[in-house]
């Protein structure tokens, strides 16, 4: 009887343990997956970290170190947004200085102190970076604007980018590097740019100054004053592409006879979208800070810590 009821008793012990212990194994199989998609994510995110120590070199390459310290930190804020962009869309990073190249460039004088200044610029505004709609920016920047900086439309044609608005940056009228002036012989001019003349090449260069231009037509312009449209013999070419193929400051151009040579007078230097460098450093110098410089040139921008 004993031997029984003992086996009686132990029946119901497995009966009431067998489902404990297969919901238990069911529950650490199920917890698996999630541990293994958190190991993942963590791997994701760590193989996405941004080394900040290499804008020291992308700030270098891209402004002076006389520059104002708030100009600097705006364009620490750039530089950084242009990385993660970048990386996100799996595009090369802008170009960067090594710590050699600096002290070639700053001199080994000054080099420290440059140099501490780009960490200082860095650091004060890191992990920052600025965003539209929940994206990173295309944070355009040019030199020195010819006066107004540019919509985007007048360069990107096909895409949107509504926060690169022209603005008013007339400060970059009294920089040393606003105004340029280059003669070409007509010879100079059309063997600069043959690619424009095409098969006519040698007929345009043996004309003179005012026969050659006679056949270039500056045919249209944005609100900025950058020449958006040239025909050269009837075709009609971008402004960007003339003012690179010759590789002039600007594409803010215009051209003129004098004297038998072929003047030409550009204002500004850079494609002039975006941010105007030597605006930044005009509104820096006037006691505006980095994020109210970069709100100023980009329009409706959020900025967001990394």
């Amino acid at each position: 009887m004993k031997h029984f009821l003992y086996r009686i008793l132990c029946g119901l012990v497995l009966f009431i343990l067998i489902p404990v212990v297969f919901t238990l194994v069911m529950q650490q199989g199920q917890k698996d997956p999630v541990i293994a998609k958190k190991d993942k994510t963590a791997y994701q995110t760590q193989e996405m970290d941004f080394d900040e120590d290499i804008l020291t070199g992308i700030i270098a390459n891209e402004v002076t170190m006389e520059t104002e310290i708030e100009a600097l930190k705006a364009q620490a804020v750039i530089a950084r947004t242009n990385c993660y962009r970048a990386i996100k869309r799996g595009e090369d990073l802008p170009e960067g200085l090594t710590k050699g190249e600096m002290i070639r460039i700053f001199g080994e004088e000054n080099f420290s102190e440059y140099y501490s200044r780009l960490e200082s610029s860095i650091e004060a505004t890191k992990g920052v970076v600025m965003t539209y709609n929940g994206e990173y920016i295309k944070a355009d920047f040019h030199k020195c604007s010819a006066g107004y900086t540019r919509n985007a439309n007048s360069i990107y044609q096909n895409e949107d980018f509504p926060y690169l608005k022209s603005k008013d940056s007339r400060t970059d009228i009294i920089s040393p590097d606003f105004l340029k002036v280059v003669f070409y012989t007509p010879q100079e001019f059309v063997e600069k740019g043959r690619e424009l003349f095409g098969d006519a090449a040698d007929i345009s260069a043996g004309k003179t100054a005012a026969e050659l231009l006679s056949e270039i037509s500056v045919t249209k312009k944005d609100e900025a004053g950058y020449v958006t449209e040239c025909t050269v013999l009837g075709t009609a070419y971008s402004g960007e592409k003339i003012r690179l193929l010759y590789d002039w400051d600007s594409s803010a151009f215009a051209l003129k006879e004098v004297d038998g040579r072929i003047r030409v007078v550009t204002k500004g230097v850079g494609h002039g979208l975006g941010c105007s460098l030597y605006g930044a450093d005009a509104m820096a110098e006037q006691g505006y800070s980095y994020k109210e410089i970069l709100e100023y040139f980009y329009t409706e921008i959020e900025f967001v810590s990394q």
